[in-house]
Parts: structure tokens; C-alpha cells; sequence
């Protein structure tokens, strides 16, 4: 157990975590991040319930799953299927949550 736990740390080290490899290689933009966050908790409120919302949109992302205005799916258009594992979906998801939700600004 040791030996697993010192291998996430040290790949984390070395590698930086799931969010930073997979999400911040398009989403650079820290205000586009805190907006999609500001979004999807005024619409689903709970840690729980934006969690769930932004897992199915990014494992199968659509337009009738989307929070976003028609004009900026336009705009920027859709990612392509998330190729993560529903593990390491979550794990990035959980990053993105804690680093971007409202109470982390609001201190």
C-alpha cells in the first residue's frame, strides 16, 4: 500500500495532476474556468450535483447537456469524448471543483 501511494505522489510530482494534463491543455483561461464553474452551481447548486452534471457532459458532450449560451457552442464548438477513464474523469473533476468553486473565492 506504502509503495502504491509513494508512486501516485511521485508521478503527481513529476508529471503534475489529471486536471493540469488533460484540461488545462485547451483551458488555459482562468476566468473561462471560474464561468463554467459560476455556471453549473448556479444551476445545480450542490458540490454533489455540479459534480455529477459536469461528468456526464464531459464523458459524452452535447448540446442538450450543455450550460453554456448556443453562442458560445458555437464559437468554441464541442470536445471530443472524454478519453479518460470514469476514475480519472472524476479525479479531474474533483481538481477542477476544489481549485474553482465559489467558496474558495469567497473567504
Amino acid at each position: 500500500m506504502v509503495k502504491i501511494l509513494f508512486m501516485i505522489l511521485f508521478t503527481t510530482i513529476l508529471f503534475g495532476d489529471i486536471f493540469d494534463e488533460n484540461c488545462l491543455k485547451c483551458h488555459q483561461n482562468k476566468k473561462e474556468l471560474r464561468l463554467f464553474m459560476n455556471k453549473y452551481t448556479l444551476k445545480y447548486s450542490s458540490e454533489r450535483r455540479v459534480k455529477k452534471a459536469l461528468f456526464r457532459f464531459l464523458k459524452y458532450p452535447s448540446s442538450n447537456k450543455s450550460i453554456m449560451p448556443y453562442s458560445f457552442i458555437i464559437k468554441s464548438g464541442f470536445k471530443d469524448d472524454s478519453n479518460l477513464s470514469d476514475t480519472q474523469l472524476k479525479e479531474a473533476i474533483d481538481i477542477y471543483y476544489n481549485r474553482y468553486n465559489l467558496r474558495h473565492f469567497i473567504r
